[in-house]
């Protein structure tokens, strides 16, 4: 069987870094035995848009799956849905290929998985969740996908949801094929490549809904396999960096060091950057990182308040940033960047005093250390206590339409200068070096 493997279109000018469809390439992995394999990514390409038609043409697969990864941009200040280029490519396979059959999976189709099947009366099965087991088995029950655990199906114009599918022991599945893309367009790019150590998160952010997506606890992959694979995109496909795909590198930290210890003992020359918890985070553990090829400790603490800190879910306190600036200006090499919410729905007044409080603190002492201070609104999504409260608040509809951008607006928003009338010069200062950090990713990744 002819099987086609797209990730989705993000649209011209997305301001997204360039990123490589790892997904797809564990779905490969997977299949590649079985059946003759195809993978593109758009996201690459000069026009897209007539090169997947002629692809879809030439190749004239059976099957097409489809990933839907990302919903929209992640600023609340440059906000692009990425619903609509995903759409046009789920219409254009029908029109080219009626008889095939399309397949949708991805974090953005699982969050919104029975509305964007409503929608879209051309997708034929949509995986939830984790797709390689669920991918694999439907591949062979195309005629039976009741069999197959993990799906949304489509039948005589209902959907019906098949029984859940338990989360798969990550270290199980084999190495993700990268073979099957044209890798030259990615090496062109720092940190373009994706390595995952683990998958899951045990934490508890009020914001976030991937729990639903990737599982509630943490699942690892061996220490020796993560490497094998960095081993091999250094001396095989000739990448020299990568970013960690992790929602957060440094938990557990017995497994982040081993990892660390394993390419210095391989003395593999690679440059690399991944998200930090600041709570987990040590001198000698940072050490041991550089030394193994960390750029960049990215950190989202995301409040600056302790009571904004509770509401985020957080398991640490103010405090903790603060130590983790320190560390950052200690160890000799560490560079980082932090991630911030503003408009909080609690303790927003502090939360701004704080902000101002940590970035005149960064200002002081390591300013040439920190690559960027990012500040965004919280996108509202399903599965999430902010979800609840933006309901409560009466901020969103009960049929309000979250497949397109949504931030939580606090009312009225706090605004620097209110707050410190008599700091109003040093505010704008600062304000204005925080805006010039807005654009770290684009300057990071060039």
């Amino acid at each position: 069987m002819k099987v086609f493997l797209c990730q989705s279109y993000l649209g011209p000018q997305s301001g997204e870094p360039l990123v490589f469809p790892l997904g797809l390439a564990y779905l490969a992995s997977v299949i590649e035995d079985k059946h003759d394999v195809y993978c593109w990514d758009p996201n690459v390409s000069e026009n897209p848009i007539r090169e997947f038609a002629e692809i879809l043409e030439k190749v004239n697969p059976d099957v097409v799956g489809l990933s839907f990864r990302n919903i929209d941009s992640i600023f609340s200040h440059n906000v692009r849905s990425y619903y609509p280029p995903f759409v046009m490519m789920v219409r254009l396979v029908k029109e080219v290929l009626p008889s095939c059959k399309l397949i949708v999976g991805g974090p953005a189709f699982t969050l919104f998985a029975e509305e964007i099947m409503k929608r879209n009366p051309e997708i034929d099965f949509g995986v939830m969740a984790e797709g390689e087991l669920t991918f694999f088995e439907l591949l062979q029950n195309l005629q039976h996908p009741e069999r197959v655990k993990g799906l949304i199906v489509r039948k005589n114009g209902k959907l019906f949801n098949t029984s859940r599918r338990e989360w798969l022991d990550f270290d199980i599945l084999p190495m993700p094929s990268r073979k099957f893309f044209d890798l030259k367009k990615y090496r062109r790019n720092m940190y373009s490549m994706g390595v995952q150590s683990k998958r899951g998160c045990s934490f508890n952010c009020t914001y976030c809904p991937m729990r639903v997506v990737t599982g509630d606890y943490f699942r690892l992959r061996s220490p020796k396999k993560v490497v094998d694979e960095i081993e091999k995109l250094v001396n095989e496909y000739g990448f020299q960096s990568f970013f960690f795909v992790d929602s957060v590198f440094n938990y557990p930290l017995d497994h982040a060091r081993a990892i660390c210890s394993e390419i210095n003992r391989r003395k593999l020359d690679v440059k690399w950057i991944a998200e930090f918890r600041p709570d987990f985070l040590n001198k000698a553990f940072m050490k041991e990182a550089i030394k193994a090829g960390c750029q960049l400790f990215s950190m989202s603490p995301d409040g600056a308040s302790n009571g904004a800190l509770r509401f985020l879910g957080k398991d640490f306190m103010v405090d903790t940033i603060d130590r983790s600036i320190d560390l950052i200006k200690k160890v000799e090499g560490a560079y980082s960047l932090y991630s911030f919410f503003y408009d909080l729905p609690y303790d927003n007044q502090n939360h701004a005093y704080g902000l101002l409080r940590i970035f005149l603190k960064i200002q002081r002492q390591c300013s040439n250390k920190i690559r960027g201070v990012s500040l965004t609104k919280i996108r509202i999504l399903p599965y999430t206590l902010i979800y609840d409260i933006a309901l409560r608040q009466r901020k969103i509809p009960k049929n309000a339409d979250l497949l397109y951008p949504i931030h939580y607006n606090a009312s009225p928003p706090i605004s620097f200068a209110s707050i410190i009338p008599n700091s109003i010069r040093l505010i704008t200062i600062g304000m204005e070096k925080i805006k010039a950090c807005l654009n770290f990713r684009k300057n990071l990744y060039n």
